[in-house]
């Protein structure tokens, strides 16, 4: 078996697709309380908010079979189907799945991204692929009003993305929702999105980088974030390297 090494940022960006598909008010079914917890239904659909993360990375109900790790942790389950996580990626499964028992997923997620970032980042914690970068972005756009343009004279490539510690345009937003540093984002006044985390150490793939600078593009042109999100979301990429973390 193969393996590979999902980070905080990725891991998020996946729970984040996944809310963002489902809906924040979401809760995981359970039909009688002597039912173990499963990743997939009978059916072979996925069951909870990590079944739905391992379903888009590949895994499938006939993949855990009568696997014991149906039942695990995800702590444990990742590994056993290939995907080694971080501390900081572990604390993260840990919370989100503890408290997707009780919580809607919404909740949960966000949760247990703010407990996980109580630990430091790695460098795998901190690669972001387009898969990431474009959940995260539609999950800004989705949680601000839908006619959500820069402000008069703020356009995108003009303004730092991050002013006095706070973001400004919807990349700004982004990476806040990725928890980077703002007092250092501020202090280094970048207004381009790729340079800003390529300076704070933070490493993104080809396809990330045409992402981020096609929202940027059409936010500058004066459309909605939404309406950027989706033109960047269409946007043709397949010209360019696909890395591991990409979808």
């Amino acid at each position: 078996m193969t393996t590979r090494t999902l980070g905080c940022a990725e891991l998020y960006g996946r729970l984040r697709h996944v809310v963002n598909q489902t809906g924040p008010q979401r809760r995981t079914r359970r039909y009688t309380d002597d039912l173990l917890p499963s990743y997939f239904t009978e059916g072979g659909g996925p069951a909870d908010l990590h079944g739905h993360v391992l379903h888009g990375l590949g895994i499938t109900a006939d993949t855990v079979g009568l696997s014991t790790l149906n039942v695990e942790g995800a702590e444990v389950a990742y590994p056993g189907f290939g995907f080694t996580l971080t501390e900081k990626a572990i604390r993260l499964a840990q919370f989100s799945q503890e408290f997707e028992e009780t919580w809607t997923w919404g909740d949960a997620v966000e949760t247990a991204t703010r407990l996980a970032h109580q630990l430091d980042d790695t460098a795998e914690d901190c690669r972001l692929g387009d898969f990431a970068l474009l959940a995260v972005l539609r999950h800004v756009a989705d949680r601000h009003p839908p006619e959500m343009t820069p402000l008069p004279g703020w356009l995108p490539y003009d303004t730092p993305l991050f002013i006095d510690g706070y973001p400004t345009t919807l990349l700004g937003h982004a990476a806040a929702d990725l928890h980077v540093n703002a007092v250092d984002a501020s202090r280094l006044g970048e207004t381009r999105a790729v340079d800003l985390f390529h300076t704070l150490g933070w490493q993104l793939s080809p396809r990330a980088q045409a992402l981020a600078d096609t929202v940027q593009h059409h936010e500058s042109h004066g459309e909605s974030w939404p309406s950027a999100v989706t033109s960047a979301e269409h946007t043709f990429l397949d010209h360019l390297d696909r890395g591991e973390w990409d979808r």
